[in-house]
């Protein structure tokens, strides 16, 4: 039988049927038309309860453990950055597990663990260096900034031949 006349047959049957009959079949989709969205709100909701909500903007996918006596960052891998970090003394952290808040559906690959993906199409790479060093460096530059800055306090305004007035006839 085709489908033009199974369906004539189906509209012929509703039309024969009596008035309560067509109620009734009625009612009866109805009911279970409210059964399934009854059920699908109680697995929404029963999703809900068990997978914690993270708002938006507060995953923070380039987090870390702590290594004792290292400070690490993470650095986008992008021109020569990763070797510049390397001939400053910093290297490529070593690590087992992941990085990061969980992200549902995040694709990883093997060994990947301190290479996160950080948009665009670009990984950064957890780097590291011994305490000692980047102290040594952050001083090197805050005795650069303290010069600038004796070198602003000692030159007073007007003894450059720089200060003025400037007056719009």
């Amino acid at each position: 039988m085709s489908i033009k006349k199974t369906t004539d047959k189906v509209a012929d049957d509703i039309a024969k049927m009596p008035a309560d009959a067509k109620v009734a079949k009625s009612n009866a989709e109805t009911e279970a038309g409210d059964m399934i969205e009854k059920k699908a709100t109680k697995v929404a909701t029963k999703e809900r309860q068990t997978r914690k909500r993270i708002p938006l903007g507060t995953r923070n996918i380039l987090t870390a453990p702590k290594k004792p006596g290292f400070v690490r960052r993470f650095v986008n891998d992008k021109g020569d950055r990763i070797q510049t970090f390397k001939d400053a003394g910093w290297r490529a952290a070593e690590m087992a597990g992941q990085v990061g808040d969980d992200k549902a559906g995040r694709a990883t690959s093997m060994g990947s663990g301190a290479t996160p993906s950080v948009g665009g199409g670009q990984r950064a790479v957890l780097m590291e260096i011994p305490e000692k060093y980047y102290k040594e460096d952050a001083k090197a530059k805050q005795d650069a900034i303290a010069k600038v800055e004796r070198e602003i306090a000692r030159n007073k305004p007007g003894q450059d031949g720089l200060d003025g007035q400037v007056k719009i006839s």
